[in-house]
């Protein structure tokens, strides 16, 4: 035989758009810096192994007074059976480590989509807090 299947695990994702402004500057961050972030937030997480892919992608915001577009990255991770991990502790890690990628980053807010919820992280680069 060539190959064999693994456990089998209810499938758990999360995702967040990383965008590439410092803020809502006109600097614009690299991909480079991205990794950099990604590699230097994973090693502060205790006990954690981000396992994931990054995709170039693109904010677009229009309506309601909105006309705001931002070059991003969709950063996608999920409960992996190589690195099984509860759900809620999963979670917990992820907005841990993305929130160490934000303020690395100098970002003031991501928004994060797991499979069963969807949450906005505001960093101490906020300007104009939504969240009080």
């Amino acid at each position: 035989m060539e190959y064999k299947t693994g456990v089998n695990i209810k499938t758990f994702e999360a995702k967040c758009i990383l965008g590439m402004k410092v803020g809502y500057s006109e600097e614009l961050l690299t991909e480079k810096e991205l990794r950099s972030a990604i590699k230097q937030s994973t090693s502060e997480v205790k006990d954690y192994v981000f396992s994931g892919t990054i995709t170039k992608t693109h904010i677009i915001a229009y309506g309601k007074g909105k006309d705001y577009e931002e070059p991003a990255y969709l950063v996608e991770s999920s409960v992996y059976p190589r690195y099984l991990v509860e759900v809620q502790v999963f979670k917990e890690k992820f907005i841990e480590f993305i929130g160490k990628v934000a303020v690395s980053l100098k970002q003031e807010r991501i928004a994060v989509v797991f499979s069963d919820e969807s949450l906005m992280i505001e960093t101490k680069y906020c300007q104009k807090p939504d969240i009080k």
